[in-house]
């Protein structure tokens, strides 16, 4: 999946291009710790470690962004994250980190957990509604 993200014109760093053949002995607080030390933003398609690390999500000062669902692969996948990206730059650049959000399987953002420095707080980030047909359209007297 690097390679396709790469080739939409992602910046990747994986964890076997960081760590190389220690990768797997990486634990999750040192990942995330080394991605707030770096600057990075984490992408994962691991779902529990926004919950199971959030104090160190917080105390590294870390955007993390996960997929929803990690079982369909990086062929499936790959294109979602390049559909994301927008919504990805959008929120790097709206919101204060550290914060969490969602990639959903359409490619987009649909849930940003905000952290305030004592709690985390859920925000929805509905589709925005297309404009109606008749907004402008002159209304017409009989």
């Amino acid at each position: 999946m690097a390679g396709m993200l790469r080739s939409a014109g992602l910046l990747i760093v994986t964890l076997y291009d960081e760590y190389g053949d220690d990768e797997s002995k990486i634990a999750d607080p040192v990942m995330i710790s080394d991605c707030g030390l770096k600057g990075r933003t984490l992408l994962t398609g691991d779902q529990d470690l926004v919950s199971t690390w959030a104090k160190e999500i917080a105390e590294a000062g870390v955007a993390v962004f996960v997929t929803t669902n990690n079982d369909e692969g990086p062929k499936q996948w790959g294109p979602r994250i390049i559909r994301a990206r927008q919504d990805i730059l959008r929120e790097l650049r709206r919101r204060e980190k550290p914060f969490t959000a969602r990639i959903s399987t359409d490619g987009r953002i649909t849930q940003v957990r905000i952290f305030d420095g004592a709690h985390w707080k859920v925000i929805a980030i509905g589709r925005k509604n297309p404009p109606h047909a008749n907004k402008y359209k002159s209304k017409t007297r009989v």
